[in-house]
């Protein structure tokens, strides 16, 4: 185990607790931890997804497929490393009525790629892939590929993954519900709103700091001005 993966388990588990974002960050500036962690070199761009080629399957309560999209699938299979902010919903299929687990791009149309130089040609002939973003240079030497901040990336990482626990706390409480609820039909009684209080009130101190949600006005306004940033790239693409 290296140092950086070391000092976020450390993090990670301590107590059973989630990581305060403010821990999280200084961990990865090597604060906070008493050893300073110094990580590999990373130059992450955005890359503009073809139409479509961001959905991505649906899958059935149980199931442990993964739920990568065509892009992100394509992107892995040529060898790079990719991110693709997202989110996670439940709906009932109208005909089986069965639970269907969906994906979403927190950012529609937009995905992150950790390449080099060199490599922006190759990531553009990607199926999925329109063309990575760039910035206009005053001295009009043209375009040149915008080339987004660490703590960009480790803040979104940051927020997809309280999204994420957000969504597995609800559909963990959403199964027990469910299970009482058989229970009590087998028992022949009633289903009522007081017993929906009882099983909500189960799942009011969850442990681990699951039941955190992005309703911080910081998250909300990231996101809002990283998207401002993409689409304000992305309007001078040709």
């Amino acid at each position: 185990m290296n140092e950086a993966h070391m000092n976020i388990t450390v993090l990670k588990h301590k107590n059973a607790e989630a990581v305060p974002e403010v821990d999280f960050l200084k961990a990865r500036r090597g604060e906070g931890v008493g050893h300073k962690w110094t990580p590999p070199l990373e130059t992450w761009f955005a890359v503009k997804a073809a139409p479509g080629s961001q959905r991505c399957p649906s899958i059935f309560d149980g199931d442990s497929r993964k739920l990568d999209s065509v892009v992100e699938r394509n992107l892995k299979n040529e060898g790079f490393e990719v991110f693709m902010p997202s989110y996670h919903m439940e709906v009932r299929h109208h005909r089986n009525k069965r639970w269907i687990e969906k994906r979403f791009p927190t950012f529609v149309g937009y995905l992150f790629v950790n390449i080099g130089p060199d490599d922006f040609r190759t990531v553009e002939e990607v199926t999925g892939v329109g063309k990575i973003l760039r910035f206009t240079r005053s001295n009009d030497e043209g375009s040149m590929p915008f080339a987004f901040p660490q703590e960009t990336i480790d803040r979104l990482r940051y927020i997809a993954w309280e999204q994420e626990q957000t969504f597995l706390v609800a559909r963990a409480r959403r199964q027990r519900e469910e299970e009482i609820e058989q229970e009590q039909r087998r028992r022949g009684k009633p289903v009522n709103a007081s017993s929906r209080r009882i099983r909500r009130a189960q799942f009011t101190d969850v442990g681990g700091g699951l039941s955190s949600s992005l309703s911080s006005a910081s998250s909300k306004a990231f996101i809002t001005e990283t998207l401002k940033t993409l689409s304000n790239m992305a309007t001078g693409l040709d």
